[in-house]
């Protein structure tokens, strides 16, 4: 049977070594260091994190860079520290990690990411219609986590997205791919689904979007917002179309 977890850790405080590589912080404000293992590559690496304190709340990403041994995480907006932040990590072929870290102005904390490696799924199908193929044409797989909605405590916001994969269709628009399976529940192991696969198509030179969303026919594997569900398998050959060409309106979540 094909594994599904999360892990969410609750760190108190941590103290950063003195060795660290991570660039130094002034002693009034607090710092957060993701320390990488040696085998995952930082360019591979995605993070999202949501932060609160006398500021609010504010939420962003790391901007994934290589040869890193460790994403440092702002844990100051507007020049005032951070009491609480809510991290995301996910890296390619890894499970999901969760990260909550109550947070002092002297805090130094540093958290080791570990990956423990995820399972894959290969999913195959063609691009409908097959024009939308032609080109530099590049089919993108985003894993959508409406959950982390409920995670960082937010009633709305941009949604938070991971980039699984990509892969160039070929001139029918025929494609196969291998993708990790990751968690479609929440963290809290709420029994409703709460991600989905985002499938879409954009020039590889440009990035310009070609279709935002390509949504299976088969109706069973659609789900509510026409994209496609998460399965530890899927049938062979299966059709996508352009969901925010046909739709009468279409809105980016």
């Amino acid at each position: 049977m094909i594994r599904c977890i999360f892990s969410i850790v609750l760190v108190i405080f941590a103290f950063m070594p003195s060795g660290a590589e991570t660039p130094p912080q002034s002693n009034d404000f607090p710092s957060v260091s993701l320390a990488l293992p040696a085998d995952v590559p930082s360019e591979t690496v995605q993070v999202s994190y949501f932060s609160r304190g006398p500021f609010g709340g504010y939420g962003s990403y790391t901007k994934q860079q290589p040869g890193l041994s460790s994403y440092e995480i702002s844990a100051v907006v507007e020049g005032k520290p951070a009491n609480e932040i809510r991290i995301i990590v996910y890296a390619s072929g890894c499970e999901i990690k969760t990260f909550v870290f109550p947070l002092k102005a002297e805090s130094r904390v540093q958290q080791e990411f570990e990956c423990q490696h995820t399972a894959s799924v290969q999913l195959s199908g063609q691009i409908m219609p097959t024009e939308l193929a032609s080109g530099n044409a590049e089919l993108a797989f985003h894993y959508v986590a409406y959950w982390a909605h409920g995670f960082f405590g937010i009633s709305d916001g941009i949604v938070t997205e991971f980039e699984l994969a990509t892969v160039s269709p070929d001139s029918d628009g025929v494609f196969q791919v291998n993708l990790p399976y990751l968690c479609a529940t929440s963290p809290d192991s709420s029994p409703e689904p709460r991600a989905i696969l985002r499938l879409s198509l954009r020039d590889s030179k440009t990035w310009n979007n070609i279709a935002y969303r390509l949504e299976p026919e088969t109706s069973e594997l659609r789900s509510e917002d026409h994209g496609l569900r998460i399965l530890p398998h899927y049938p062979d050959g299966l059709k996508f179309t352009a969901w925010n060409i046909h739709a009468k309106a279409f809105h980016r979540d």
